[in-house]
C-alpha cells in the first residue's frame, strides 16, 4: 500500500467527524444539528442567584413614555460608553461560536517529508500526513458556555447602569436649563416693572413733584434689570445648547417627570451590575475547575516510506549478481497528546477566580450601602424642598402685597423713592426665592427617582 492508502485513511477520518456527531445525536433521539444546539444555546440562560449568596439577574426594565424617556433614548444613542458596551455585547455573543463547536480550538493538518542525504539507505523517502483536533474536557464545554451567558448578562446590566448614569446627567442639565429659564422670567418682570416705575418717576420729575435724584435712581434700577436680563438670556442659551448636545438636538421643553413609586432595592441597576459580575465570576471559577489541563489533542496519521537496497544470495552462488530491490512500508496510526495538571498552572487561575468573586461581593455590599443612603437623603431633600416651596410662595404673596401698598404710598407722597426701591428689592428677592424653590422641588423629585434607579 502506497500513498493512496494514506490519503484514503485521512478521508475516512475527516468523514468520521460529522458521522460521529450524527451517531451521538441519534442515540439521543434527535438530529445532529439539534443535539449540538440543545447542549449550548445561543440565547442567554438565566444564571443562578441575585445577591452575593444567590446571583440572579433581571431582564432590562420596560421603558415608559414621557419627555425624559424620549430624550434619554436619544442621549443613549450618542453616548460613547453605551455604544462601547453594545459592541462588547456583540463581541461576547460571538463566543457562542466556540461553545457550539465540537472542538475548543482549531483542527490541524500536519505534514512531513524526509529524504536521506547520506548513509547506508539509498534513495530513502518518507512522507507523513496527520490530521487532528483538540478535545473538550468533561464538563468544560458547558462551563465555557456558562461564562458566555453570564458575561452577556453582565454587559446588559452594565448597559442598564450606564443608562441610569446618562439619565442623571440629563436630569441635571434639564433642571439647569429650567432654572435659567425661570431666572429669565424674573429678570423680564424686573425690567418691565423698572421701566414702568422709571416712566412714572420721569413724569413726576417733569411736573416738579420729585427730585432729579429720584429719576437717576429709577434709571440705575432699569439698567441693572436690563443687565441681569441679558446675563440670564445668555445662561439660557448655554444651558439649552448643552442639553441639545447631550440628546443630539432635543430641547428641554415640557414636563420632565413626577415621583415614581419605590422599587425593590435589589432591582436597582447599581446593585444588579455587581450581582451580574458575581455570577460571571462564579462561572469563570467553574470553568477553571473544569479545565485542570490544556485541551488534549487526538490525531490520525499515515506514513509511507521506501528505499532502494542491494539483494543477492551468495550462499548458493558466489557469482550470483547483486540486484537492486525497492522496499516499501505504509503505516496508519493514532496519536494522542494529554498534558498533565500542575499546581503552578492551576493555583494562580483558581486564586484569580476567587479574588474576582470577592471583588464583586465587596462591590455589591458597598453599592447597597450607598444606594440606601442616597434614597434616604433624596426623600429628606424632597420633603425639605416642598416645605420651602410653600414658605417661599407665602413670602412672595406678602411681598407682592407690600410692594403694591408702597407704590400707592409713593404716589401719595407718603414715602420716598428710596423706600419704594427698598421694598422692590424685597419683592425681587422673594420672586427669586419662589422660582428657585419651585425648581428645587423638581430637582428633588428627579434626584429621588435617580436614587431609586429609575431610568425610563
Amino acid at each position: 500500500m502506497r500513498m493512496g492508502a494514506v490519503y484514503t485513511a485521512f478521508f475516512l477520518f475527516a468523514f468520521a467527524l460529522p458521522f460521529g456527531t450524527g451517531v451521538f445525536a441519534q442515540e439521543q433521539g434527535e438530529p445532529a444539528e439539534m443535539q449540538i444546539k440543545a447542549s449550548v444555546k445561543a440565547v442567554p440562560k438565566k444564571p443562578p442567584g441575585t445577591s452575593p449568596k444567590k446571583a440572579r439577574v433581571r431582564a432590562p426594565t420596560r421603558r415608559s413614555g414621557g419627555v425624559l424617556a424620549k430624550h434619554l433614548e436619544m442621549a443613549v444613542l450618542v453616548d460613547a460608553q453605551s455604544r462601547s458596551l453594545e459592541a462588547q455585547f456583540r463581541a461576547t455573543s460571538a463566543r457562542y461560536a466556540t461553545a457550539n463547536s465540537i472542538t475548543p480550538g482549531s483542527p490541524y493538518v500536519e505534514g512531513l517529508q524526509r529524504n536521506s542525504a547520506a548513509g547506508n539507505l539509498r534513495n530513502y523517502n518518507e512522507t507523513e500526513l496527520e490530521i487532528g483536533m483538540p478535545l473538550w474536557l468533561p464538563g468544560q464545554r458547558d462551563a465555557y458556555a456558562g461564562t458566555v451567558t453570564t458575561g452577556l448578562f453582565e454587559v446588559e446590566e452594565r448597559l442598564a447602569l450606564r443608562r441610569l448614569e446618562v439619565a442623571g446627567v440629563l436630569r441635571d442639565v434639564w433642571w439647569t436649563a429650567q432654572r435659567a429659564a425661570r431666572e429669565v422670567s424674573v429678570a423680564r418682570n424686573r425690567v418691565a416693572t423698572a421701566r414702568d416705575i422709571g416712566a412714572d418717576m420721569t413724569r413726576r420729575v417733569e411736573l416738579g413733584d420729585a427730585a432729579q435724584t429720584d429719576a437717576l435712581l429709577a434709571r440705575n434700577e432699569t439698567l441693572a434689570a436690563e443687565t441681569e436680563l441679558a446675563q440670564s438670556e445668555g445662561a439660557v442659551k448655554v444651558a439649552r445648547a448643552t442639553y441639545a448636545g447631550l440628546t443630539g438636538g432635543a430641547q428641554p421643553d415640557g414636563k420632565l417627570e413626577s415621583v415614581r413609586p419605590p422599587i425593590d432595592i435589589e432591582e436597582h441597576p447599581a446593585l444588579r451590575a455587581p450581582v451580574a459580575a458575581l455570577a460571571r465570576a462564579r462561572a469563570q471559577a467553574e470553568l477553571v475547575d473544569a479545565t485542570p489541563i490544556p485541551s488534549p489533542e487526538i490525531g490520525i496519521f499515515g506514513r509511507q516510506e521506501h528505499n532502494d537496497q542491494y539483494a543477492t544470495d551468495r550462499s548458493i552462488d558466489l557469482l550470483d549478481p547483486i540486484t537492486n530491490q525497492r522496499t516499501d512500508a505504509t503505516t496508519v496510526g493514532v496519536r494522542i497528546r494529554i498534558p498533565l495538571p500542575t499546581a503552578g498552572r492551576n493555583e494562580p487561575r483558581r486564586a484569580e477566580a476567587l479574588a474576582e468573586m470577592d471583588r464583586a461581593t465587596a462591590e455589591y455590599e458597598r453599592a447597597k450601602l450607598v444606594v440606601v443612603a442616597e434614597i434616604k437623603a433624596a426623600h429628606a431633600s424632597l420633603a425639605a424642598a416642598q416645605r420651602a416651596a410653600k414658605l417661599a410662595n407665602s413670602r412672595l404673596t406678602v411681598a407682592n402685597e407690600q410692594f403694591e401698598l408702597s407704590r400707592k404710598a409713593f404716589k401719595l407722597g407718603e414715602i420716598s423713592a428710596f423706600d419704594l426701591y427698598r421694598v422692590r428689592q424685597i419683592q425681587l428677592e422673594a420672586q427669586r426665592m419662589e422660582a428657585n424653590a419651585e425648581i428645587n422641588v423638581g430637582v428633588a423629585i428627579s434626584r429621588l427617582n435617580q436614587a431609586q434607579g429609575y431610568a425610563p
